[in-house]
C-alpha cells in the first residue's frame, strides 16, 4: 500500500464503543498508528499536528458525524477523510459525501477495504500533481440528464462518488438513464483508459452467465448457502478481469442465479482471484454499478438475491425520477432529441411550438426518455413542414401517453377537437389553476383561455387567480 502521501497517522473520530483492538490489528498491518479521538475539537488538534493524517469518522450513529465531517472538511481540507458507515443504512453513505468524506467504509473493517481507499487516494493524488485532474462535471460526454431540481441534485453528486471506489446502486425505471449515469460515475475524475464493462444477467443461460463473468465454469457445488473459502479463479478473457482497474455494470441483477451470486460475493469480499492460466493470485479491483428498478426489494425478501451480496452492492444508492416527476426537463429533453434526430437522419431542423412543448410536457411517459425520443422520431418522419404543432403532436398520442395507430379514419381537424377539452383542463392542472400561466403556456390570450373554457364547459381546478 502507498499511503506515503497522507502520512502513516490514522485519527479515530467517533462517540460509540468499539473494538479497538479489531481496529489496531487491521491499521497496524497497514503501517498506520491509531490516534483515538472523542470529539471535533481533539480531531482538530490531531491534525493541525499531522497534517497529512488520515481521518476515519465513525458515521454510523446519525448526523453528529456529518456536522463533524463538514467542520474538519471546511479547516483541514487536504485531509483524507474516510467514513465508516452501516453498509444496512445505504441513505447515511449519501450524506456522508455530501458532507466531504472522500470515501466509505462498511462496519466492519475489512484490510484490504482499507489499503484501497488510501491507496485510491494516493492514485487521485498523484493524477492531480501531473495535471490530470478535470475540471467541474461535465455532464455532455456522457448525455443529458435534465435542469429539474431532482436531476441537478444528482449532477452536483458526481464529482463526490466518482473518486471513490463505493460500489454504487442507481434505482429507477428503465429508461431513467441509469447507464448513462453509470458512465458519467465512471468517466468523471478517473484515467481516460479505465474499462466500463457491462453484462446483462437476462440475458444468457446460468452458465453462460457464469462463463462470462468468471471466464469459465465452476464444476463444483455452490448453491449460495455454502461458503467456501477458496478465491474465486478467473481467466483472462473474463469480464470481471477485464473490468478490473474500471467499472462493472450489472443490469437485471435478480435473474443471476445463486450459484454465480455467491461466486460474485466472495470475490468482491476478497478482491483477488486465482488466475486460472498460471494459478496465480492476482488483485482485483473492481467498481460495481448496479441497475435496478423499483421493487427490487422484493427480490431481497424472497431469498431471490443474497443479502450479503445487496448490502454490499448497495453501499451508495442512488435513487432516479421518473420523466413523469420532472416534467420540466421534458423542454430541454425534447429539445435536444430533435436536434439529434434530424442530424443524425439528414433532416432540416425542426422545432417545437410552445403549445406542442406544453403537451409533451403534460403526459405520463411512462416509458421515460425512451418513449419521449421514439415519438419525436416518428414526428420528424411524419410532419412535412419544419415547426411541429399542437396538432401534429395530437394526430399521434392520447393524453393517456398511448400513442394512436396510423390506421387512417381519422383527420387532423377531428383529433384536434377530440382532444381540445383534455388538453386544455391538463394545462390548467398542471398550473394548479393559474389562468394566466396556462393561457401563457397555450400561447393564447387570457380572455381567449376564459373563452374556450366557457365554450367547452372545462371546469377549472386548484388555486383562483
Amino acid at each position: 500500500m502507498r499511503a506515503s502521501a497522507f502520512g502513516s497517522t490514522l485519527v479515530w473520530l467517533g462517540a460509540g464503543q468499539i473494538d479497538r483492538a479489531a481496529v489496531e490489528s487491521i491499521t497496524t498491518g497497514l503501517g498506520l498508528h491509531v490516534r483515538w479521538t472523542t470529539g471535533v475539537s481533539q480531531a482538530l488538534a490531531e491534525l493541525r499536528d499531522r497534517p497529512a493524517a488520515i481521518c476515519l469518522l465513525d458515521c454510523r450513529r446519525g448526523n453528529e458525524a456529518l456536522r463533524v465531517a463538514r467542520s474538519i472538511r471546511a479547516e483541514r481540507p487536504s485531509a483524507l477523510l474516510i467514513g465508516v458507515v452501516d453498509a444496512a443504512r445505504p441513505e447515511t453513505t449519501l450524506d456522508a459525501f455530501r458532507a466531504g468524506v472522500f470515501d466509505v467504509l462498511p462496519w466492519p473493517l475489512v484490510p484490504w477495504d482499507l489499503g484501497a481507499v488510501i491507496a485510491n487516494a494516493q492514485d487521485l493524488a498523484e493524477l492531480v500533481e501531473t495535471g490530470g485532474e478535470p475540471g467541474p462535471v461535465e455532464v455532455s460526454p456522457y448525455g443529458v440528464f435534465g435542469s429539474s431540481v431532482a436531476m441537478r441534485k444528482i449532477v452536483e453528486l458526481l464529482p463526490r462518488v466518482a473518486p471513490s471506489r463505493c460500489p454504487i446502486l442507481l434505482y429507477g425505471e428503465r429508461g431513467t438513464g441509469r447507464e448513462m449515469l453509470a458512465r458519467a460515475i465512471h468517466g468523471h475524475g478517473r484515467r481516460g483508459d479505465a474499462p466500463f464493462v457491462a453484462v446483462d444477467c437476462s440475458s444468457s443461460t446460468p452458465q453462460e452467465l457464469e462463463n462470462e463473468l468468471f471466464g469459465l465454469v465452476s464444476q463444483r457445488r455452490t448453491d449460495g448457502q455454502d461458503e467456501r473459502r477458496s478465491v474465486e479463479r478467473l481467466t483472462r478473457q473474463s469480464k470481471l478481469f477485464q473490468a478490473s482497474g474500471g467499472t462493472l455494470f450489472i443490469m437485471n441483477i435478480a435473474e443471476m442465479p445463486m450459484r454465480v451470486q455467491g461466486k460474485l460475493h466472495r470475490l468482491l469480499r476478497d478482491r483477488e482471484a486465482v488466475m486460472a492460466h498460471d494459478k496465480e493470485r492476482e488483485e482485483l479491483d473492481v467498481r460495481p454499478i448496479v441497475a435496478v428498478e423499483p421493487g427490487f426489494e422484493s427480490a431481497v425478501e424472497e431469498g431471490r438475491l443474497r443479502r450479503d451480496l445487496y448490502e454490499r452492492l448497495s453501499l451508495i444508492r442512488i435513487e432516479l425520477p421518473p420523466l413523469r416527476h420532472r416534467r420540466e426537463d421534458v423542454p430541454f429533453l425534447a429539445s435536444h432529441f430533435l436536434k439529434e434526430i434530424c442530424r443524425t437522419s439528414g433532416t432540416p431542423i425542426k422545432t417545437l411550438t410552445r403549445s406542442a412543448v406544453t403537451l409533451l410536457a403534460a403526459l405520463p411517459w411512462r416509458g421515460n426518455a425512451p418513449e419521449l425520443r421514439a415519438l419525436l422520431e416518428r414526428l420528424v418522419l411524419l410532419t412535412p413542414h419544419g415547426s411541429i404543432r399542437l396538432e401534429d403532436v395530437l394526430a399521434q398520442v392520447r393524453l393517456d401517453g398511448s400513442e394512436i395507430a396510423s390506421t387512417g379514419g381519422t383527420t387532423l381537424r377531428d383529433a384536434r377537437l377530440r382532444f381540445e377539452r383534455d388538453y386544455i383542463a391538463a394545462v390548467v392542472r398542471q398550473h394548479h389553476g393559474r389562468m394566466g400561466d396556462a393561457a401563457a403556456a397555450l400561447g393564447i390570450q387570457r380572455t381567449n383561455l376564459y373563452r374556450k373554457l366557457r365554450q367547452l364547459s372545462v371546469m377549472r381546478q386548484g388555486r383562483k387567480d
